[in-house]
C-alpha cells in the first residue's frame, strides 16, 4: 500500500483528470460542485491546511458552501486526509459513511502483456480524442434517463487532454468503452462501461488493454491507476486479471442531518 504523500499525489491527479464544473477553494481544501452529478464532483477534497481557521469553523464553511447549493456536504477520505482530525469531526456531526472505493495501480505495459489472450480480430477498440456518438451511447447506457445522463456524459466530455476515448462494437453496436487521462507518468483509467447483454464476452478487457497501449505508446514506463467501488465484484474480478494492484482506499463522508433552516440568513 502507499505511504500518505504517494496516496496524497494519486489523489491530486485523479481529482485533475475529473475536473468539476466549478470549485471553490477554502484554506487548502477544495470544494467541488457539479450539479449534484458524481461524488467525486460534489465533494470537499481537503488534502491540504493553507490556513489557521479552527477545524469545526472550516467544515462549517464547507456545509453553508454546499447547502447554497442545495446539496448535503461531503467529503473524500483518504489516508491524505487534512487535517488528521476531519475524519473524527465528521463522524461526531453524523456524516455518513458510503462509496468505499479501491485505487489500484499497474504498469501499462504489464496490463498490455496480461491481456493479450484476449485480444480477437473480430473485436477491435478503436481510440478516438474524444467521445463520439458510439461513446455516449454505451457510458449512457448504465445512466438514469434525464438530467443525470446528461451531466455526467457533460463531466465525461470534459477530461482534460492528453486524453483518448476507446469504444468497441459487437457487430455493427457500440458495446464497451472506456477512457483514459494523461498526468505526467501516470495515466488514469476512467469511464469503463459495457452494455448490459453483452458483458463476460471479454469486451471490457479489450477496451483496458486498448487505453493501456495508448498510454504505454506515449511511454513505456507510465503507470495506471484506477479507482472501484469495493462491492463492484465484475470490475474488481477484471482488474486483477490485467494486474492492477490495491494502493489505498477512501470513502465518502455524506452529511446526513439536516442543517438548521435559517443557518444562512444574517442578522435579523
Amino acid at each position: 500500500m502507499f505511504d500518505e504523500e504517494s496516496i496524497r499525489d494519486l489523489d491530486r491527479r485523479a481529482a485533475d483528470c475529473w475536473p468539476p464544473f466549478s470549485q471553490g477553494i477554502l484554506e487548502g481544501w477544495l470544494l467541488r460542485f457539479s450539479e449534484g452529478v458524481s461524488r467525486r464532483a460534489n465533494s470537499v477534497l481537503a488534502l491540504e491546511e493553507s490556513g489557521d481557521s479552527a477545524l469545526d469553523l472550516r467544515v462549517d464553511a464547507a456545509e453553508k458552501f454546499y447547502r447554497q447549493r442545495g446539496l448535503p456536504c461531503r467529503f473524500q477520505i483518504s489516508g491524505a486526509v487534512q487535517p488528521r482530525g476531519l475524519d473524527a469531526e465528521l463522524e461526531r456531526r453524523g456524516y455518513g459513511i458510503e462509496a468505499r472505493t479501491l485505487v489500484m495501480t499497474a504498469d501499462a505495459s504489464a496490463v498490455v502483456a496480461n491481456l493479450a489472450d484476449k485480444s480477437d480480430p473480430r473485436y477491435r477498440a478503436r481510440l478516438f480524442s474524444g467521445p463520439n456518438t458510439g461513446w455516449f451511447q454505451v457510458y449512457g447506457a448504465g445512466l438514469a434517463e434525464g438530467r443525470e445522463r446528461g451531466l455526467r456524459c457533460r463531466l465525461a466530455e470534459g477530461l482534460p487532454t492528453p486524453r483518448a476515448y476507446a469504444v468497441l462494437d459487437d457487430g455493427a453496436e457500440p458495446v464497451a468503452a472506456g477512457a483514459t487521462v494523461i498526468r505526467d507518468d501516470w495515466a488514469l483509467i476512467l469511464c469503463m462501461a459495457t452494455r448490459g447483454g453483452y458483458r463476460r464476452r471479454g469486451h471490457g478487457a479489450r477496451v483496458l488493454a486498448a487505453l493501456a497501449a495508448w498510454a504505454a505508446d506515449k511511454n513505456r514506463d507510465r503507470r495506471l491507476f484506477l479507482q472501484v467501488e469495493t462491492d463492484n465484484a465484475p470490475a474488481m474480478a477484471l482488474y486483477h486479471l490485467a494486474g492492477f494492484q490495491a494502493a489505498h482506499t477512501y470513502y465518502y463522508r455524506t452529511q446526513t442531518q439536516a442543517a438548521p433552516q435559517n443557518a444562512d440568513q444574517e442578522n435579523a
